[in-house]
């Protein structure tokens, strides 16, 4: 259907056109017939008249016969006048007939319905005399408006059907249609539902999977991250230099680790023993004490402070990337300690990867006071350790306070024990949940 031209097709309209250009025709032939019967003359009127009356009577009285059937043959059949009307035409040459085409004038009639002038036109031999009678055939008027009605009748008749008939199957074909994309739409979503279901659990695995990943390797992608932003420990005096070993700097009693280059500000837990160091990560750094590693600020030996450099994000420890920096660290760079009201300056003096289990490493012969910086490396995992070694610079430090001699056999070197590490993963933590280790 067309909604611009009626909601009619192309074909509908054409047949629409055809049908009336015949309604047309029709009314144009009943109009020409009605107005001939008109401007017929008088005479001729009356002639049909009787004709009618004379048929009618005929008809209707009873006793009369019935009418015989009339013998079509050609003597009783009257030949109207044509334009090319075979005439016999006797010459004086010959005594057969000839034919020509017939000349006949059609009468021209004046105002008064009298025929003005009824010769026909010269001929040169016999011209048949033989009336036409299809004009004196008697016409019923009623007869005709009878007719014209049940014409009329009929084509209205079949639009109304045929109009009724289309636009009711007009109306089925749109029913049939959006039922059938209704049910398309239906059961397409009857399949996607279908479809969904049947991937639910794996999508949900996949969803469980892609959580417990992102809850184990988390680490590895924020680590590298925080190891270029500064962390937040509060204003830090970036402008601290090394000073004239000779001068004490007095400072606040709390102990404190300060790295200018790393923005690090961060507090500092002295004399815990080694199974207390990773709680007391959680609040800063924290000495790592073993024999052999166990001096203080100012004292001859190593100093060994842990601190965190990666952990989950998620988690609430504020110190777990720390550490997370001190690879930007260079030899000759400054570091600050706080202890009991007094600044000591080291300057780095070196630094190495070993294993966990390697404590050894934080113990050898010294004869200057010695600090070691723990922490995990690679970034986001607890594999290797990365030790930033410094020497003390200011002040001066005694020679006789030595910490406690190392004694050879007292050194760890089994791997029953091992430097700190990071905070647990997340199936470390699901792991010792489950068997308690």
């Amino acid at each position: 259907m067309d909604s611009e031209n009626g909601g009619l097709s192309s074909s509908d309209r054409q047949r629409q056109t055809a049908a009336e250009i015949a309604r047309k025709k029709v009314l144009a032939v009943y109009s020409s017939t009605v107005e001939n019967l008109r401007n017929l003359p008088a005479s001729s009127r009356e002639r049909l008249i009787r004709s009618q009356q004379r048929h009618n009577n005929r008809f209707s009285n009873n006793t009369a016969e019935p009418p015989t059937e009339t013998n079509w043959t050609n003597n009783n059949i009257n030949y109207p006048t044509a334009e090319y009307q075979r005439t016999p035409i006797y010459s004086s040459s010959a005594e057969t007939p000839t034919y020509q085409p017939n000349t006949y004038q059609q009468p021209v009639y004046s105002d008064n319905n009298v025929p003005a002038s009824s010769e026909p036109a010269a001929s040169t031999g016999y011209v048949s005399e033989t009336p036409t009678t299809l004009k004196d055939t008697p016409v019923n008027q009623a007869a005709v408006s009878d007719e014209w009605q049940k014409y009329h009748s009929a084509w209205q008749d079949y639009y109304k059907n045929y109009y009724s008939e289309y636009y009711a199957k007009a109306a089925q074909t749109y029913l049939a249609t959006e039922k059938m994309k209704n049910e398309r739409i239906a059961t397409g979503t009857t399949e996607r539902k279908r479809n969904l279901r049947h991937l639910t659990p794996i999508i949900a695995f996949t969803i469980i999977v892609l959580i417990a990943l992102f809850l184990q390797y988390n680490r590895r992608i924020f680590a590298p991250i925080m190891a270029y932003i500064s962390p937040d420990t509060g204003n830090v005096n970036t402008s601290l230099n090394a000073v004239d070993p000779n001068i004490t700097q007095t400072v606040s009693p709390e102990p404190r680790l300060i790295i200018p280059k790393l923005n690090i500000d961060v507090p500092v837990a002295f004399g815990i023993s080694t199974s207390e160091v990773d709680a007391a990560m959680n609040q800063g750094v924290a000495q790592f004490s073993i024999p052999g590693a166990n001096a203080m600020p100012g004292q001859i030996g190593n100093l060994a402070i842990s601190g965190h450099s990666a952990g989950d994000i998620y988690s609430s420890n504020p110190y777990k990337f720390i550490f997370s920096g001190l690879e930007r660290l260079e030899v000759g760079d400054l570091i600050y300690i706080n202890y009991e009201s007094v600044r000591y300056t080291y300057q780095m003096t070196g630094s190495e990867v070993v294993e966990p289990t390697n404590v050894a490493a934080l113990v050898y012969e010294t004869n200057k006071p010695m600090l070691t910086l723990i922490t995990c490396t690679p970034l986001g995992t607890s594999r290797y350790r990365l030790l930033i070694s410094a020497e003390q610079i200011s002040p001066t430090y005694d020679t006789n306070n030595i910490a406690d001699p190392t004694i050879p056999e007292e050194t760890p070197t089994t791997n029953d024990e091992s430097m700190p590490a990071n905070e647990p993963s997340f199936f470390e933590n699901l792991w010792n949940g489950l068997f308690g280790n």
